[in-house]
């Protein structure tokens, strides 16, 4: 359960900061 929401909100960091480097 824990784990689910750390991965998740691991992934959020990682598109928007791949949103912002391709900015």
């Amino acid at each position: 359960m824990i784990t689910n929401l750390l991965f998740l909100g691991a992934s959020t960091l990682v598109v928007k900061n791949v949103g912002n480097i391709t900015q």
